[in-house]
């Protein structure tokens, strides 16, 4: 990658599958009452926690699959079965049937988050890799710039079930222009054979790794505190200031806005200090953040603009973090990177999933609780960090 203004045209078209998970999360989230409603029932939010556990069995097939057979032939495949996991979800007839088709959804969308952090390792050095991961946050953080508005506007309009009509006709646009545009990156004539025990080695070495587990872990966490906000906030937000479906999709598309800045400020950083530096300044934020947004909610009634500025600044600095744990965490694992990148996703996932039912148990659509379970996950994070900072004075 070089050092020019404008992305390649590659990492576009990584960024563009990338953004296929936020997509995925972002579009419907304005439709949430409308589906209760309509399903007479509470428990949407489960649809979300449906969507997470897609996406951890998904990407632990799909990393030793492209390191195997090369990263095109799984991606068409996940694409495919993500098309068909939209259509299901358009269709569906209860809360059950919509959380099975979100199951399907993510196995199949999950292809594109996991190849993409690997492509991006094959074509990039650790640093250059940081780089990249930052501008792939940018490129992907129009998902949830646009999806949550673009999402309203079709609730409001055509009803809910369209948002996943328009998801599968994006992944059929992304299929053709990957077929057009996406070169290979990995040799399959020179890879080794797809063998389950070669697999299960190759993922249990990565475990025993303390640096990428923790790293692994720090990601997940500080994405999980991302997450519970998206899981609980349209509930608690519509509900405590009344506001509109497509009022609600117009906010949370500030988040996009967040991750952009983000992107942009950790880039140019970059050119004048690591990976590992940049972490190490901005790791302690999100729990500051986070607590002051939990105190400030015991205390007094909180305005809109004061709920939207703590969590806004709470995913900036996040968003400044995440790039770098990527890129530190992949950077040894050039031989396995898709098993690698898998574990890695598969890690965020789930951790970020429990962070999504702590919010569908626990969640009194008040600020507060919403506060309490985002800065538990920052806390988390900071505390892995901590512990992969002991393992590298320790010489682990």
């Amino acid at each position: 990658m070089t050092h020019s203004r404008r992305p390649p045209l590659w990492l576009l078209l990584v960024g563009a599958m990338t953004a296929l998970g936020p997509v995925s999360i972002d579009m419907y989230l304005p439709g949430f009452p409308a589906i209760e409603q309509e399903f007479g029932s509470r428990g949407v939010e489960g649809t979300m926690a449906a969507f997470l556990v897609g996406l951890v069995v998904g990407q632990l097939i799909y990393g030793p699959l492209s390191d195997s057979l090369g990263r095109k032939p799984p991606l068409f495949f996940g694409l495919a079965l993500y098309v068909v996991g939209s259509l299901g979800c358009a269709f569906s007839t209860d809360m059950v049937m919509l959380s099975a088709m979100r199951v399907l959804q993510a196995l199949g969308g999950c292809a594109g988050m996991v190849i993409g952090r690997a492509i991006v390792r094959d074509r990039c050095e650790p640093h250059e890799a940081a780089r990249a991961f930052s501008t792939l946050m940018m490129i992907v953080a129009l998902g949830p710039v646009l999806a949550p508005a673009v999402g309203g506007v079709i609730v409001e309009h055509f009803g809910w079930r369209a948002t996943f009509l328009v998801q599968a006709a994006l992944a059929v646009v992304l299929m053709i222009g990957m077929r057009r545009a996406l070169e290979e990156t990995r040799d399959a004539s020179t890879a080794p054979p797809l063998h389950l025990m070669n697999t299960l080695r190759d993922y249990a070495g990565l475990l025993r790794n303390g640096h990428f587990v923790g790293h692994s872990m720090l990601m997940g966490f500080a994405m999980g505190a991302m997450f519970s906000y998206v899981t609980g906030a349209p509930n608690a937000l519509t509900h405590l200031y009344q506001l509109s479906p497509q009022q609600f999709g117009a906010l949370i598309g500030l988040n996009g806005l967040s991750f952009m800045l983000a992107s942009r400020l950790n880039m140019v950083a970059l050119r004048s200090r690591g990976p590992a530096e940049l972490l190490s300044r901005y790791i302690w934020l999100p729990p500051l953040f986070g607590g002051a947004l939990l105190v400030m909610s015991l205390l007094l009634p909180l305005p809109l603009w004061g709920v939207v500025s703590l969590q806004l600044m709470m995913f900036v600095t996040i968003g400044r973090i995440n790039p770098n744990v990527a890129a530190l965490a992949l950077a040894p694992h050039g031989r396995n990177a898709g098993t690698a990148s898998a574990l890695l996703g598969a890690t965020q996932s789930l951790v970020t999933m429990l962070a999504g039912l702590a919010v569908a148990v626990f969640s009194d659509d008040t600020i507060t609780t919403l506060a309490a379970i985002m800065t538990s996950c920052a806390v988390l994070a900071w505390l892995c960090f901590q512990w992969v900072r002991h393992l590298e004075r320790a010489g682990q």
